[in-house]
Parts: structure tokens; sequence; C-alpha cells
């Protein structure tokens, strides 16, 4: 039985990846808001972004014989998770002092995170066509996640590391 992504209409691999969001979505809740919810305007972006980091984790965990480079994204995306869940603990002050630029800036950030994983997430299915549904690589993935598709996972790598540094910047500014 092939899941379909609900957003996209796509027939998603045999690995029963999840469900995609797509940046659309995030840019429906970026309505501005007035000054006294700008906290709440954020935690509505975050919990999307959050689920899709989530979700691209699950993803590459359900590989069980992934190679290293994939599971070293689960590193970065686990690190990117815990720098949007402290966005959740910046107070509406907090936020106002850091200015409008900042964030814009976060939104922005997010909005390219979620861009990058679901870009990711698609690749991933792609990649994976070929093995079976109990989450072992056939060797033709496996040559091509492991040696062929390098540099996108490490463009992907790098994506979620600025990412990460992006939102960990506006908490220790905004907690400072």
């Amino acid at each position: 039985m092939q899941h379909v992504c609900m957003h996209a209409h796509v027939p998603l691999t045999r690995l029963r990846l999840g469900p995609q969001l797509s940046p659309s979505h995030l840019q429906a809740l970026t309505v501005q808001m007035d000054p006294l919810s700008i906290a709440a305007s954020i935690v509505g972006i975050t919990a999307p972004t959050l689920h899709c980091v989530r979700l691209l984790a699950e993803d590459i965990g359900k590989i069980a014989d992934a190679p290293d480079a994939v599971t070293a994204l689960r590193d970065d995306l686990v690190a990117l998770d815990k720098a949007l869940t402290s966005l959740k603990t910046i107070s509406d002050p907090q936020w106002q002092s850091l200015g409008e630029s900042t964030i814009d800036s976060a939104k922005t950030t997010m909005e390219m995170c979620v861009a990058s994983c679901d870009k990711f997430r698609t690749a991933l299915a792609r990649w994976t066509r070929h093995s079976s549904g109990d989450g072992k690589l056939s060797w033709r993935d496996r040559a091509a996640v492991g040696f062929f598709k390098q540099s996108q996972i490490k463009s992907l790598s790098e994506q979620l590391q600025s990412c990460k540094a992006t939102l960990g910047f506006v908490v220790s500014s905004a907690t400072l």
C-alpha cells in the first residue's frame, strides 16, 4: 500500500515516508500581527517547521543501514529541533526588543528550512524507491545515496547548520 502525500498528492516510497509541508503553508501563517502577538506568530510558524524537521528525522531513522552521511543529517536535525524549540521561550517583549528585521529573519530562516527539508524528503523518496519496506537499502539505492548523492547531502547539512546558527543567534540576542 502506498502512502500519498496529502499536500502534493505524490506517491511516496515503500519506506512509508510521512506527509510533506510546503512553504505556502508557512506563508499563510506569516500574516502581520499586532506587536502583542509576535510570539504567537512565531510559534505559529515554529510548530509546522518543527513538524517538517521531525518528519525528515523520522524518515532517515527508518533507513536501517543508512550511510554515515545520511545518519549525520539526523544529528543536524536534532540540533535544529532544539533551536526551534528554544524559539518558543522568547516572550513578546523580547521579540519586540529584537526588532522587525530580526523577526523577519527568523521567519525567513524557518521558511527556508521547511523548503530544504521538503525538497530533501522528496529526493530521499526518489533515491530509495528500489528499497524494500523493511528499511534496508537495496544495493542500487545504497550506491546512489552513499556515493552519488553526497553533494546534496552535504548541501542540506550546511543549510541545516546555517538555520540552527541563525535561530541560535536570535534566541541568544533575545535572552541577553
